[in-house]
């Protein structure tokens, strides 16, 4: 046996994957349209940041997942917004 393949680092997850994942679901839950819209911008940020490292940072599946959760977020609450004021103001 190899001393070589015996040990190997743990893959670090970027911090920004994780926020953008909690910033999502708390933008579905919590605080609607802002934090799903801060949650795609930190994915997208994620992702770069991820993609850039080469391999060395991971979180790829987090930053995805938190980016589809800021979209869905974002696009729920701003449908239901415009259904409101249509609902409102249109008659």
């Amino acid at each position: 046996m190899s001393w070589e393949n015996a040990y190997q680092p743990r893959q670090e997850s970027s911090g920004k994957a994780v926020a953008s994942l909690v910033l999502g679901i708390c933008g579905l839950l919590v605080c609607p349209f802002i934090l799903s819209v801060i949650a795609v911008v930190v994915a997208t940020q994620a992702r770069a940041e991820i993609r850039e490292s080469r391999g060395r940072i991971g979180g790829s599946g987090l930053a995805q997942a938190g980016l589809i959760l800021g979209w869905v977020g974002a696009t729920l609450y701003g449908t239901f917004f415009l259904m409101v004021v249509v609902v409102f103001y249109g008659s």
